[in-house]
């Protein structure tokens, strides 16, 4: 046990520093990356709009203001949120949401890219600093 914590006499590996530059970034690369992060949001969005409306449905938050809506604005306006905010409803509109996000996010990725490998040209790139520590 003591031989774990004995420091070695040997000498330490000198700090090697390696100064590159981030000059442009492939925009196919881009496309990659931001499609799968957007695929990863979307089943987020999905999941947890689901977990949502089960955890408003079976606490019974619709039906109470529901109620409440239809006290207030009178019985000559209908109110019912229950089937306003149906399962199915709720998954439809959670999906088309993360269709759309996949679609814009993954073309914002790559005009992103194209933005940065222009800026890029113009002012040289982004100086980066790694070392083997």
């Amino acid at each position: 046990m003591a031989s774990m914590f004995k420091r070695s006499n040997a000498p330490k590996q000198p700090v090697k520093k390696v100064s590159l530059k981030l000059f442009a970034i492939d925009v196919v690369s881009a496309v990659k990356v931001g499609f799968f992060v957007s695929l990863a949001l979307a089943i987020a969005t999905i999941v947890g709009a689901l977990l949502v409306w089960a955890v408003l449905s079976n606490s019974g938050i619709f039906a109470s203001v529901g109620g409440l809506l239809s006290s207030i604005l009178g019985e000559s306006t209908p109110v019912n949120l229950e089937s306003d905010f149906s399962l199915g409803n709720v998954m439809g509109t959670a999906v088309s949401l993360a269709l759309l996000n996949i679609v814009l996010t993954t073309a914002l990725a790559a005009v992103w890219a194209a933005i940065f490998n222009v800026i890029g040209k113009l002012v040289g790139g982004i100086a980066l600093t790694f070392t083997n520590n």
